[in-house]
């Protein structure tokens, strides 16, 4: 059976191309894989960019090191970007550490930094937790904290055992392959619900941990515990017209952003999934999941099932870029010129994306249904998004722009370009200062203003008072018998006019 199972082994080629069947809802949840790998390779790129703009800064440590946990929390679904199977093990042992280890690991440290927001961001009634002491070293304590509690209560977290269910032929009884453990209870419930093979492959099943659900389950809520102190935080820079207020402003919208999606998977998970599958209340198994995969009905409740578990599947690593991009510009806004620009057309164009992406799955789904041949709906669809591009594009904009304002007014931008263009050499001289004086008047940006803009962003760029020498006065003038013209000056210098200009003697 095994030198079976060994001969068939799945290719990569194989693996792709049955992905992207109508029973597989036409990729989606492999683009639900490949975009856990993107969005943990952005935002450890954006917690790397947050400390670039200003490593000395607690403030920007801190945001880092958290968007660095919710890269990993989002990497959830990257072990699924190759084939599964005990022949690919030499790939899944390193991969299974994003939905284990770095998984559990990256929700305690972020509960855990949650719980600090009220040191770096002011809230009046937690006043007292908003010290420059505990802004200096909270960054880092938090992280070695986590680092020891997952050592010391390893037996809660750590999966023991881990297996493949087999199919060699319909109608067999299935195969169990065990990486690692033993096949507990709750696995022999799944292989018990399975019964005889209905379809020939190969698929993981595992015994997850107590701990692990919990914390999955109750990251969230501390999720809502610091939405409510950020928006306490906003309300008083707010109140207090602080130049913070931005800030404050951009962090509670990335939490809020967050704590929907994480909405709207438990609901879809604990209520819209049960519900079509004949009860709500209780969470559905990873038994029962594959037990439906096994049996690949197409009927309606069987499919808004599996698009239900897609959206579950998305609700991991959306929320946690929507959330890395805010907490970017927050961070950034200040200090790298045009970070909001850049930031909202990466927002505008994933929007848009997406919506193409639903569009494109309708499609598919109804030509699918018709005449039994989805792509061809998808592709119509797609095509028709292309004619109102232009519009949808500008409707997005305006949305991206209430989301991430410019923290610059357009004539403190121009102003900004001017300084920056001044400064590019590394000195601006005392002609240029009157020049950007001049431009800051007809702007009409104040002095204090301007002093603020440069101060923010900083180009570490020298003052250079120009050495306007005066020019000296003529004490006396003649001509010698030579037909030289002589000069003394009151500096006591003598100067004679060689043909062309006065050389001092």
């Amino acid at each position: 059976m095994l030198e079976f199972i060994r001969h068939n082994m799945e290719s990569i080629g194989e693996y792709y191309s049955k992905a992207f069947t109508a029973q597989e809802q036409f990729g989606i949840p492999m683009v639900t894989n490949w975009l856990s790998l993107i969005v943990w390779i952005w935002l450890l790129s954006l917690s790397i960019l947050i400390i670039r703009a200003n490593p000395r800064a607690s403030e920007n440590r801190f945001m880092a090191v958290l968007i660095a946990c919710e890269a990993f929390k989002a990497a959830y679904h990257m072990k699924n970007i190759t084939p599964g199977g005990h022949d690919w093990w030499f790939i899944d042992q390193y991969l299974w550490n994003f939905n284990t280890t770095f998984f559990i690991s990256a929700h305690v440290c972020s509960v855990a930094m949650y719980l600090c927001f009220p040191i770096y961001y002011r809230v009046k009634r937690l006043s007292f937790l908003y010290k420059p002491l505990f802004q200096r070293h909270v960054w880092y304590i938090m992280p070695l904290l986590t680092m020891v509690f997952m050592i010391i209560a390893t037996d809660l977290w750590v999966y023991e055992n881990n297996g493949w269910i087999i199919c060699s032929q319909v109608g067999a009884e299935p195969l169990v392959e065990m990486q690692v453990g033993v096949v507990s209870a709750s696995m022999q419930e799944t292989l018990d619900s399975i019964g005889t093979c209905p379809t020939v492959g190969e698929w993981a099943f595992e015994d997850i941990p107590i701990f692990g659900l919990f914390m999955v389950a109750f990251s969230p809520f501390i999720s809502i515990i610091a939405l409510l102190i950020m928006r306490s935080s906003m309300k008083q820079y707010e109140a207090e017209e602080n130049s913070h207020r931005l800030t404050s402003r951009s962090l509670y919208i990335g939490f809020l952003g967050k704590v929907i999606g994480n909405m709207v998977f438990f609901i879809s998970l604990f209520v819209i999934i049960p519900m079509l599958n004949g009860g709500i209340g209780n969470a559905p198994s990873f038994g029962d999941n594959l037990v439906n995969d096994l049996a690949n009905s197409r009927q309606l409740s069987n499919i808004l099932s599996e698009y239900t578990w897609i959206l579950t599947g998305l609700m991991i690593p959306l929320p946690f870029a929507f959330e890395g991009m805010m907490f970017a510009y927050a961070s950034m806004k200040d200090t790298v010129l045009g970070i909001d620009s850049k930031l909202r057309r990466t927002f505008r164009n994933s929007l848009f994306t997406g919506l193409g992406a639903v569009l494109f799955l309708i499609g598919c789904e109804l030509m699918e249904s018709f005449i039994g041949y989805g792509a061809f709906g998808g592709v119509f669809i797609g095509a028709s998004i292309l004619v109102v591009r232009k519009p949808v594009l500008s409707t997005l904009e305006r949305f991206g722009e209430k989301i991430i304002p410019s923290a610059l007014s357009e004539s403190e931008t121009t102003y900004l370009q001017a300084y920056s263009a001044s400064g590019a050499d590394g000195v601006i001289t005392a002609a240029e200062r009157r020049i950007l004086q001049a431009t800051a008047q007809a702007l009409n940006i104040s002095a204090e203003r301007v002093a603020e803009i440069e101060l923010v962003f900083g180009l570490k760029v020298n003052e250079q008072e120009q050495q306007s020498e005066t020019e000296p006065i003529v004490v006396q003038e003649w001509t010698d018998e030579a037909g030289h013209t002589w000069r003394i000056m009151d500096d006591g210098t003598n100067r004679w006019w060689n043909g062309s200009d006065w050389q001092k003697v």
